[in-house]
Formats: structure tokens, sequence, C-alpha cells
């Protein structure tokens, strides 16, 4: 099949296999042989020219549907370097990449990758462009629940603060720290709609209680650990999109 680059569509090319290749069916190779082959044809495609891409293919058929784990351990060798490459591009990963750069988040692309392409899903998958184009969308999806994972931690991690911050040594600095503690609390009050969300908030940043007490303390507003964290979720996300909150918190 010819060759294409990740962000081409698949199935845009001619077949490029090649008449006169002797070489053996795929599915005879050594996990280590096909391997080499795939690697030299992966350098291949990825400088856009001519590849056979029928040894990748088998690599990835090998390790999706018979479960082969050294398919995965090359599949990893070969392709993590292009992982983090497009991990580290994302225009949203560079405030969460920190001292693991990105490994975590190709690991986490990879995991992703397993769990996603079962199967029955990688017979519709002919061409290794169209595999890495799929690996690409991994990256973008775990890049993206890391964000709103770390932003959803940040806010919650404020609201905890607010009335657990250790006093200050200087007046003027509690009465600055005070207004501004009333200015966020009226803006989040703002955002809470109905009482279930207005008990959780006094509970949860005013009291310190944990989801289980919450739930046991107010059967008829959360009748499970999950309503808890549900609408502790939704509140937090609307403060998330709330422009006031985010300007307060640029100062």
């Amino acid at each position: 099949m010819e060759s294409h680059n990740p962000s081409q569509p698949p199935g845009s090319g001619r077949d490029m296999r090649g008449t006169g290749d002797s070489a053996p069916p795929t599915e005879l190779l050594s996990i280590n042989e096909l391997a080499r082959r795939c690697s030299e044809e992966t350098n291949k495609f990825l400088k856009q020219n001519v590849s056979n891409e029928r040894y990748c293919l088998e690599l990835f058929r090998r390790a999706i549907i018979n479960r082969d784990e050294g398919a995965w351990s090359y599949i990893y060798q070969q392709y993590a370097p292009l992982v983090l490459t497009w991990v580290t591009q994302h225009q949203s990963a560079a405030p969460i990449l920190g001292q693991d750069g990105g490994a975590p988040l190709v690991n986490a692309a990879f995991a992703k990758f397993a769990q996603a392409l079962t199967p029955l899903k990688i017979a519709n998958f002919e061409s290794l462009a169209a595999i890495l184009k799929y690996m690409k969308m991994c990256v973008h999806s775990v890049v993206a629940d890391e964000v709103r994972v770390r932003q959803a931690r940040q806010y919650e991690d404020t609201l905890d603060s607010i009335e657990h911050e250790p006093a200050s040594d200087d007046p003027a600095e509690d009465v600055v720290s005070s207004l501004a503690a009333q200015h966020l609390w009226q803006i989040i009050l703002e955002e809470v709609r109905g009482e279930d969300e207005r008990i959780l908030i006094y509970e949860a940043y005013v009291h310190g209680m944990k989801p289980g007490e919450i739930s046991a303390q107010h059967p008829r507003h959360f009748a499970s650990v999950d309503d808890v964290y549900r609408i502790k979720r939704n509140v937090l996300e609307r403060l998330r999109r709330n422009r006031r909150l985010q300007a307060l918190f640029r100062r």
C-alpha cells in the first residue's frame, strides 16, 4: 500500500507493495524479524517514501488480536518517540508535562490505544496511516483529559484553602485575604443551583466534611457518595468557566 503521512486520510493512494516481492508471508515471520522489517518500513513511511506496510499491519494484528506481549513491546519501542512528539507538540501540553516530561502521557496514550482498538475494530484499519491517525487521536484525548483533571483539581484545592488558610502575622494582609475570600464566596454562591448544591458547598468547604459524611448526613439530597461527587463536579465545572472567577485568580 502507498505510504501516507499520519495527517493524510487513509485509503487515498494506490497499492505500493510492488511486484516481485519474494518475502515470505508475514504470518510465517518470527516476531523479531517482523519487528525489524516494520521498523525499516516505518522509517520509509515517515519520510513519505514508498514502503511495504504489511509487516507493521501484521505486528499490530498480533498485538491486538493475539494479545502478543512481544508484539506490544516492539510497537511501544517503535512508536513511542513519535507519540512523544505528538504529545509535546499539542497546544495544551506544555503546562502539564512536568519533571517527567511527556512519559506518563505517552504511556496513557498507548494504554488508551490498546483498550480502544479491539480485535473487532482492527479489521477496519487497512493501512499504517489509519492506525497511526487513530493513535494520534488517543494522544489528543489523554492530553485533554489530563488538562481537565488538573483544572478541576486546581479549583477544588483553591476552594479547600478558603477556610483553612494559616493566619498571617500582618493584620492588614488578613483583612485583604478576608475581602478576597468574601468576593470569591459571592461568586461561588451565585453559581449554586438548588438546595443540594448549597448544602454540598457549605458542608464540604465550610465544615470540611468528606463525601461519605455528606451523603450520610443528608440522604434526602444525596442517595450515595457518587451523587456527592457528581454534583460537586458540576459545580466545579461551572466555576471553572466563570469569567469573574478566572479574573480573580489571574490577579
